[in-house]
């Protein structure tokens, strides 16, 4: 979490685990920005989680009505944690703009279940969000077991892209040892390992193609897949590495480069 311009900075990210698939989560902060202002007035924007939040915060603490401003890199719906970057960014400047103190990444995930725009509430993207680095949660019971500092001699190329379409993520429920198991890797410091089965686990069940994935493996990537439950890709290369994948996802559409990132606190 960063304050900048007056406002509050969250940040997209990756996954390194999905959490649809066994409740434990964990997910990479890139440097995609997300930056909310508010002000008193009437509510301008429809968005549930934002409605969901804005309610709350009038309901517990008696925050007048406000109108948001959000100034987003990350495309809505695209895997990249666009609404966890929303909610925590949104939530860090009424609680900083009011002094109201409240775990930001906690209230995301449970303001997320019950605006109904999560499956897990995603505790572990909003706490990569706000703190930026690797997040290792567990979603069912909003614990965070641990926050670790994100490599940063690589970079991570994107196929960033909006709107799932008919893509049913309760299908990664299905699957919750390959998951669990998953995160046990991850969470033993065998972080490219587990990005690599994650991303290929939740492109196969989800009935997303492979070929880009493949593709970038093939080409040098430490780790490939789909991010969230998609419709993103990433690759995570090593810098200086990051040509031929670059050259060759081309092919596949619009591509960005990011890195991961780390913030203090």
């Amino acid at each position: 979490m960063e304050e900048v311009h007056g406002g509050m900075q969250a940040y997209g990210g990756v996954s390194v685990v999905n959490a649809v698939g066994s409740w434990f989560g964990s997910s990479m902060a890139v440097d995609l920005k997300v930056e909310v202002t508010v002000r008193e007035g009437r509510p301008n924007i429809e968005d549930p989680l934002i409605k969901e939040i804005l309610e709350f915060f009038h309901r517990r603490y008696g925050v007048p009505d406000l109108e948001v401003e959000v100034r987003s890199e990350i495309p809505s719906g695209s895997g990249l944690k666009s609404s966890s970057a929303v909610s925590t960014a949104l939530i860090g400047e009424i609680s900083r703009t009011y002094g109201v103190q409240v775990d930001v990444p906690k209230l995301s995930a449970i303001l997320s279940l019950k605006a109904g725009v999560s499956y897990t509430g995603a505790l572990d993207d909003a706490v990569a969000a706000y703190f930026g680095g690797i997040s290792f949660t567990h979603n069912k019971e909003f614990k965070v077991i641990r926050r670790d500092r994100a490599p940063e001699d690589v970079k991570v190329i994107l196929l960033a892209r909006g709107g799932r379409g008919g893509v049913d993520p309760n299908r990664l429920r299905g699957f919750p040892l390959l998951f669990r198991s998953i995160f046990e890797l991850a969470i033993q410091g065998r972080l490219w390992e587990a990005m690599r089965l994650n991303g290929i686990a939740v492109a196969e069940i989800l009935g997303y193609s492979k070929e880009p994935v493949d593709d970038a493996l093939r080409r040098g990537a430490l780790a490939s897949g789909i991010s969230g439950n998609g419709p993103s890709y990433f690759a995570v290369v090593k810098c200086g590495e990051e040509g031929p994948i670059l050259d060759s996802w081309t092919k596949f559409g619009k591509i960005t480069v990011v890195r991961p990132i780390n913030l203090e606190g």
